[in-house]
């Protein structure tokens, strides 16, 4: 594909751009717990300027010490900060990109928990999901005080090297507090009329600009739909968007939502009140409506960023979940002018050199799992499913060096664990031998990326398998590898990624060969009969059901679990359950299994005991390690150095296994 577009040169106000590519900012929590400025925050940013982006916004960035929302969250607040600011526009001037610092105040959503101070808020209205918070209303001396932060923050932006400045007022942070009729019940100058509830917002643009200067370029971050009662709706946006440009915003980033986006919405039909149909609850609940997981289709949000591209006359941002090719379509129709692509930078930095070298095969595509926001939210350090070194750049325990032995390194299974492990000992000059029993590759991965909902899953797969069959291994499929044959070999090291098989546990009737191994389904063997009974309600059972209710059939999930899919991250597991919702599938959660044969499956709940009929049943109850290789080998082959990797250690998610695969042949 030509990428003609994405590749032009840009401008955004003074700021000259050499591509189209822009990341977004995205909390990190690298940052030091008194807010400066870390070294892992630098590399983390230089690493990125180095891939080839055309421009890097920050994360959250507060002006205010009241205004933290997360632990590891830089600051601006003083002449303090400034000397670690500054090493991060360098770092990224280094690497040939432009740095743009994101100015933003949670308001409300400043927990007093991370503050250690009351939160305040336009009318002290506070969110769903910081429910031991109460904040405080803002009277006229904090607003004016705010705003000339805001101003102060963006003069010491620039004194620091930055080349712009985001004022972030999207996705519940103080600006959209006064702009929403959700959050802002005042009836003083800034609330009632939307002219009013914007009044602080544009006059946040000017104090900017009066201190930074007028040549000084500002991107405003505008949540153009929130999806909350009397919430900020697309035609206030395009009206808002050309008041802000007026002001001197010389860009709309065009996102949407606050946190408490859909809430009210999904409250009420988890609690089975209301129909899930109509509610577009699978398109993000919350954070999920600007960080959609691979449940939900990219680009929902384009739309909106085409009608404010449609009322203004300065460049838009068009934002969530977009890929390069979307993002090559979407300036060529017009619809936006710069396309931020956040998520896909943190799984592969260098997916803008891809693009130029027009090897769009080769980027690593983003699973859209959201375990980096995942871990953020934990107060964590950020981290990639599939990009070990994210969040480590240039730390020495993620440097893949040349290795200075070269070994014969066997490596036993083709999932995630086994190839991410085949490459980088390759990548280090070892002689790699991958083994494969099947006749393809993929282990658990090729399951996992059948589904049309798990496409994301299915591109990482595909530039997996590409790239290990480059790497320079010798790849062998089709044999089942014994420890006789390892030791004829004569290998100097064994990585056993041997992976988990469907686990069929000591309940009655369980190991009946007619009820169907969910893995089989997914490849195929689809049970007959319309009403089918999935005992699980873990990732595998869930997507199975979603699986089959997407052909029609009716789906009863039955597990002992209090809810599905427990080691989601929070906001993913809300759009799991909406699609689960949305599809119709009838839960039994708390119901513990005593007996199930191929047509019926018998329970308790509250000690009463149930019997569930239906055509087929699935045992979908999670998997079991592998081991019996890695018994034997290290029985025979005792001279060797074994290693096990992934599912073979204990079944998880692709995240330790990718990781797991990465640090073993790192060590060899």
């Amino acid at each position: 594909m030509n990428f003609k577009k994405l590749l032009q040169p840009g401008k955004i106000g003074n700021m000259e751009l050499k591509n189209r590519m822009i990341m977004p900012g995205m909390g990190t929590n690298l940052a030091a717990a008194d807010g400066t400025v870390s070294d892992v925050i630098v590399n983390y940013y230089a690493r990125r300027a180095n891939g080839g982006v055309g421009l890097i916004i920050t994360e959250v960035c507060c002006p205010d010490p009241l205004g933290r929302v997360i632990d590891g969250e830089i600051e601006i607040t003083s002449g303090k900060f400034m000397p670690g600011l500054s090493r991060i526009p360098h770092a990224v001037h280094s690497g040939g990109a432009k740095a743009c610092l994101q100015l933003a105040h949670g308001g409300c959503f400043s927990s007093e928990s991370v503050t250690g101070i009351q939160p305040i808020s336009p009318s002290g209205i506070g969110t769903f999901q910081l429910p031991n918070d109460n904040p405080r209303t803002m009277i006229i001396e904090d607003i004016k005080e705010l705003i000339e932060k805001y101003g102060l923050a963006a003069k010491r932006a620039r004194q620091c090297g930055f080349d712009a400045v985001e004022l972030h007022g999207a996705h519940g942070y103080m600006p959209l507090q006064f702009l929403s009729g959700y959050t802002n019940r005042r009836e003083d100058e800034y609330g009632g009329s939307l002219e009013n509830r914007a009044r602080f917002a544009l006059e946040t643009i000017r104090s900017i600009k009066n201190h930074a200067g007028e040549d000084f370029t500002l991107i405003y971050r505008l949540s153009a739909d929130e999806d909350v009662p009397n919430g900020v709706t697309i035609k206030e946006a395009c009206t808002f968007a050309k008041w802000a440009a007026e002001a001197g915003a010389d860009a709309i980033h065009v996102s949407a939502g606050t946190w408490d986006s859909r809430l009210h919405k999904y409250f009420t039909v988890m609690e089975g009140k209301e129909s899930a149909k109509g509610k577009n609850l699978s398109n993000g609940v919350a954070t999920s409506m600007w960080v959609p997981p691979n449940y939900t289709p990219r680009g929902t949000l384009v739309n909106l960023a085409a009608a404010i591209k449609k009322s203004v006359n300065v460049p838009v941002i068009a934002v969530c979940g977009i890929s390069p090719e979307m993002g090559e379509d979407i300036i060529e129709k017009g619809d936006a002018d710069f396309i931020a692509i956040g998520r896909q930078t943190i799984a592969d930095p260098d997916y803008p050199s891809k693009v130029a070298l027009g090897k769009p095969e080769e980027i690593r595509r983003c699973l859209r799992c959201n375990e980096c926001l995942g871990e953020v939210m934990n107060s964590c350090g950020i981290s990639c499913a599939i990009n070990p070194e994210a969040g480590k750049e240039y730390e020495s325990f993620v440097k893949i060096t040349p290795a200075k032995i070269k070994k014969k390194v066997a490596v036993i299974g083709s999932g995630p664990a086994g190839m991410q492990a085949a490459i980088t000992a390759s990548e280090r000059g070892h002689d790699v031998t991958l083994f494969e029993k099947k006749d393809r590759l993929g282990g658990a991965l090729y399951y996992v990326a059948i589904p049309d909902f798990k496409q994301d899953y299915k591109d990482y797969k595909d530039y997996i398998i590409n790239t290990v069959n480059k790497c320079g291994a010798n790849i062998v499929t089709g044999i089942e590898v014994t420890a006789d044959g390892i030791k004829d070999g004569k290998f100097d090291t064994v990585i056993v990624a041997t992976g988990a098989e469907t686990f069929r546990p000591n309940i009655e009737g369980a190991k009946n060969p007619k009820i169907y191994d969910p893995l089989e389904v997914l490849d195929g063997n689809i049970p007959s009969g319309d009403n089918i009974i999935v005992c699980g309600a873990g990732m595998i059972g869930c997507e199975v059901s979603m699986f089959l209710s997407e052909k029609g059939k009716n789906i009863t999930m039955i597990d002992r679990l209090p809810e599905a899919a427990p080691d989601l991250p929070i906001y993913t597991k809300w759009v799991l359950n909406s699609k689960l919702a949305e599809l119709n599938v009838t839960q039994k959660l708390n119901h513990q299994i005593i007996e199930m044969n191929e047509t019926n499956v018998k329970c308790t709940f509250d000690e009463t005991e149930f019997t569930y009929n239906s055509d087929a049943v699935i045992c979908a109850l999670g998997l079991k390690s592998v081991r019996n290789l890695t018994d034997e080998l290290r029985e025979k082959c005792s001279s060797m150095e074994i290693i096990t990797v992934g599912d073979t250690n204990k079944p998880k998610k692709i995240m330790q296994a990718v990781h797991e695969g990465f640090h073993a042949a790192r060590r060899i």
